[in-house]
């Protein structure tokens, strides 16, 4: 019997009940005291578990904003059959590897959950994407959205702060030397303290791709940085305030 047809075979055992649902309860309306402006939004949950990837997303569904909508579950939906045909394609060779010894590899995951704040005027949304695919440990990943309600647009973070790259870049640096490098881990010696220093400025250079991912709560800004960024793996992820 070929490999194909065992993973066929495999496939169609172990097929769970795909769950696509939208939760009943809406969730707290994220309001703003002055304005009163509203933000309510449902979380929509999306389950599957086959024998090479177990998934489970959420994600927020707002009221009466299409165009955010669109783009997260857009970004989420694609991302997710990207990776779930990768996994498929991999999973023979999986297989093989669990028949030589006695243990099992365990599927790869794909798992996502988000985060949500706001201004009187914009909208944050935070994904929060784990990726299993094999080794030592998972991946994180994120991605953030900023949508301004009253003009129907997504905003960086030079139009949602008011300053530029460099500006941006310098507070960050210098928040992450005094954190990661300072306060975390005092007793490092120079040479890792170097490394770490290399990453930062590097992870945090002024330029727009390293600040993609930020968000907007009430008066305050954050920008956020995945494992391996600007330090090691096992830092995790970063968060700085900005303004």
């Amino acid at each position: 019997m070929t490999s194909k047809i065992l993973h066929k075979l495999s496939y169609l055992f172990t097929l769970s009940v795909c769950i696509f649902f939208i939760s009943c309860a809406t969730k707290p309306s994220l309001e703003n005291e002055k304005t009163k402006v509203s933000y309510s939004y449902k979380t929509v949950e999306f389950s599957e578990e086959l024998d090479f990837l177990k998934t489970n997303i959420k994600y927020p569904e707002f009221e009466g904003l299409t165009e955010l909508n669109k783009r997260i579950s857009n970004t989420i939906m694609s991302n997710w059959k990207s990776f779930k045909s990768y996994s498929q394609t991999e999973w023979n060779e999986i297989l093989e590897l669990n028949n030589r010894g006695s243990g099992k590899l365990p599927p790869f995951e794909y798992l996502v959950t988000f985060e949500v704040s706001n201004s009187d005027n914009i909208v944050s949304v935070l994904l929060n994407t784990y990726i299993f695919n094999g080794g030592a440990h998972g991946n994180t990943n994120l991605a953030a959205f900023n949508f301004e309600v009253s003009d129907s647009k997504f905003i960086n973070i030079q139009q949602a702060s008011g300053m530029t790259y460099n500006d941006i870049s310098s507070i960050v640096r210098n928040k992450l030397y005094k954190k990661l490098i300072e306060e975390d881990k005092p007793g490092l010696p120079p040479s890792e303290q170097d490394s770490i220093r290399e990453m930062i400025n590097t992870g945090a250079f002024p330029q727009a791709g390293n600040f993609e991912i930020f968000t907007i709560d009430g008066n305050k800004i954050y920008v956020y940085f995945e494992p391996y960024s600007v330090a090691p793996y096992s830092y995790g992820i970063q968060k700085v305030q900005i303004k």
